[in-house]
């Protein structure tokens, strides 16, 4: 029975000492020794967008409805593998809702957009299928 607290208090009291070598446990900011005189990094952006949020992607629809006055289109689309989006439909906001006007819903269409996060999107380009 020994064998096996003996471990688990080993751990807590370096996890302890882990803690005060690093100032966590009086919250204090000072550098650990050897460390002060090392350059500031820059900080790193925020983000939460996954890599294939960050990309352009490529896919082909159905145009089924435009929203001008929203800057909005409705495309049903294929898979979007790049994405690890399958075929579905939704509404797409527009980067410029000037490039539907030669469009009409119902018209084949290929189009890139950029993923803001979840399933909200922007398509860049638009463009029928001849």
């Amino acid at each position: 029975m020994k064998h096996r607290t003996l471990p688990a208090l080993i751990l807590a009291g370096t996890a302890g000492l882990s803690l005060t070598a690093c100032g966590g446990s009086d919250g204090g900011d000072a550098m650990p020794s050897g460390q002060a005189d090392m350059p500031a990094m820059p900080a790193m952006p925020a983000t939460n967008q996954s890599p294939a949020a960050a990309a352009t992607h490529v896919a082909e629809g159905t145009l089924n409805s435009i929203d001008v006055a929203a800057g909005a289109v409705n495309i049903s689309h294929g898979p979007v593998a790049s994405a690890d989006w399958p075929a579905m439909t939704m509404t797409f906001k527009l980067s410029d809702p000037g490039a539907v006007q030669a469009l009409e819903p119902g018209q084949r269409i290929r189009f890139e957009f950029t993923i803001e996060g979840g399933m909200s999107a922007t398509v860049t380009k638009i463009s029928a299928v001849q």
